[in-house]
């Protein structure tokens, strides 16, 4: 720890975190954002989860402040993902992990409990900078008809079918994501027969439902900011205003859409600009718990109301 000053400060703030966020119903929470130190420091229950943003690679110093880091805040598994230095492949990482490692596990946030892995990339499978808007989502789906587009591991449906919305659609290109999201659901006791769960690319879906004339009272659209789906690319930037347009169409009178990207050379203040230029309907900004402290890094959400008439 003396030879790495910059433990010092991830250490303290972590210590500081946990003391606020720690409880019996939330186990997932950021205990260290990238403005303290250039290193992210994630606790997913018993796993502490590092992203490495400082210049070079960590040493075997580093790595021994990371696992008494680790043990400070009371994780028994610690893992870094070397976050420099990708290439042309922004996926790719360089990994040093603890003995044991777990390669699947659970944890609570907010008592919603999800099935974490260690083997599908930079992420074990949950973004914690998108809890609020969980909560939120789940507070306004009760009797809902609610569509997740980019769905991942369906952690956002998990928390609409739990604040009792009556069809949660759950659109991702992976099958392997989606059914992912069916043992979250499983897991939270959520029978997945009357949900949908749907394998397509979100454009190819928005294009099918307003053609049909489905509608929905609450849409969630948070798109990676770059991917490709068979062949055809992806990329936030360009893409994220027209789809919230579509979203929109398929929302009834009074709906709700989340549109969100962490497209960190996307200002808020520049989406928040773009949307109100775009859309002619109530908008108000979606809020990140206390301990996402990097607003640059972090996902940029709004919330749009479709208007009644």
């Amino acid at each position: 720890m003396q030879d790495n000053p910059w433990i010092k400060k991830v250490l303290e703030r972590a210590i500081k975190t946990q003391a606020g966020s720690a409880g019996g119903n939330n186990e997932c929470f950021r205990l260290v954002d990238r403005d303290v130190a250039d290193v992210v420091a994630d606790r997913y229950g018993p796993c502490l989860w590092v992203s490495w943003f400082r210049g070079h690679p960590p040493t075997e110093g580093d790595l021994s402040s990371i696992g008494q880091l680790a043990a400070s805040v009371g994780c028994g598994h610690w893992l870094v993902n070397g976050m420099v230095n990708r290439g042309r492949d922004p996926e790719s990482a360089e990994r040093w992990q603890s003995p044991h490692f777990p390669s699947r596990w659970q944890a609570r946030e907010d008592s919603v409990l999800l099935n974490l892995r260690a083997d599908t990339g930079l992420s074990p499978g949950l973004f914690l900078d998108q809890r609020a808007n969980r909560r939120l989502l789940r507070h306004l789906s009760r009797n809902a008809k609610v569509l997740n587009l980019f769905a991942y591991t369906c952690p956002f449906s998990v928390a609409a079918a739990l604040g009792g919305a009556s069809v949660v659609t759950s659109v991702d290109a992976s099958r392997r994501f989606l059914d992912w999201g069916k043992e979250n659901f499983a897991s939270n006791g959520i029978p997945t027969d009357g949900h949908v769960f749907t394998r397509a690319d979100a454009r190819d879906y928005l294009a099918l439902a307003r053609k049909r004339g489905w509608l929905f009272d609450a849409v969630v659209l948070d798109p990676p900011s770059f991917s490709r789906s068979k062949g055809k690319p992806f990329t936030v930037r360009k893409e994220l205003i027209p789809m919230a347009r579509n979203c929109l169409d398929l929302l009834v009178p009074g709906g709700e859409l989340l549109v969100s990207t962490n497209l960190s050379t996307w200002p808020a203040e520049d989406l928040r600009r773009e949307i109100k230029e775009a859309f002619r309907c109530p908008i108000r900004q979606g809020e990140c718990d206390p301990d996402i402290t990097d607003k640059t890094n972090c996902a940029k959400s709004f919330w749009l109301k479709k208007p009644v008439s």
